[in-house]
């Protein structure tokens, strides 16, 4: 549930001058639509991260309350066009302007994060990416989502399965996935969106996350803006992608990969810290 009302955010944003719509227009009919990156703020709040029915994956359970501090991320995932513009080419297999880019490694998207954030007169949130890599969540520029991040914003006040609902029809609504998507993902933000702006939170593409995976973590995780194990394996990716069936959409559902694979189903959406 959200700590304080939305409305009150939606006139700070208001306010700031700052979008909470993401574009639905095709990208490739519109080169600046698909350069365009649109941060929507996302309010303080506490919610129930994980399987609170207890019926689905072991890694989803305890269910258990977590707050998170308000941020901005970005309505939809990265386009292949905005992560050429800043990188300087589109490693993506399905290619399309504004389709989300894939490909990219979980360092490939740290380092589009920093590169992003010199561009925008930001502060850069990693060091030494290749190296002992450290993250300065102080900073005030762009970087991957946490893990409770993530699914604090797909969620968006729901408990249902997806932000739409609990059925496949609810999913249709507003995912690309195995059932619906053709085998490729699609341009961003034609489906529907939640309450707080966001496309493609289920489906499309994988999101890579900040945290390392721990099989038991939610019974270890602090309650209060957790960031994954200090040390592990694999990194997050959530929301499932064109490639898998509903199951593999829900909010709860944990995805985890070596950091350093560059999947044809995987890409990333952005987060800034809130001042």
């Amino acid at each position: 549930m959200r700590s304080r009302p939305f409305r009150s955010f939606l006139l700070v944003l208001l306010a700031a001058g700052i979008s909470v719509l993401g574009s639905s227009c095709s990208d490739d009919e519109d080169d600046d639509a698909a350069l365009n990156l649109d941060m929507v703020l996302i309010p303080a709040g506490s919610f129930t991260m994980g399987d609170a029915s207890g019926t689905t994956e072991p890694n989803e359970r305890p269910a258990h309350t977590v707050s998170v501090n308000a941020f901005f991320m970005s309505s939809m995932e990265i386009s292949q066009a905005l992560y050429e513009q800043v990188i300087g080419f589109n490693p993506s297999q399905s290619k399309g302007k504004s389709k989300p880019v894939e490909k990219v490694t979980w360092y490939d998207a740290l380092r589009f994060c920093n590169a992003l954030s010199t561009r925008d007169g930001f502060q850069p949130v990693y060091t030494d990416i290749d190296g002992n890599l450290t993250a300065d969540f102080s900073a005030d520029g762009y970087r991957l989502p946490t893990e409770a991040e993530w699914e604090y914003a797909c969620r968006a006040g729901t408990t249902t399965p997806y932000y739409t609902g609990s059925t496949k029809a609810d999913l249709d609504r507003c995912a690309w996935y195995s059932g619906n998507a053709g085998d490729a993902p699609r341009d961003r933000g034609l489906k529907e969106a939640n309450s707080f702006g966001l496309y493609d939170m289920h489906g499309n593409v994988y999101e890579w996350c900040w945290d390392w995976y721990g099989s038991s973590y939610y019974s270890e995780s602090v309650n209060s803006n957790p960031r994954g194990p200090a040390v592990g394996q694999q990194k997050i990716c959530r929301g499932g992608s064109w490639f898998v069936f509903e199951y593999g959409c829900r909010s709860s559902f944990r995805s985890m990969l070596e950091p350093e694979y560059p999947g044809i189903d995987i890409g990333f959406r952005i987060v800034r810290t809130a001042g």
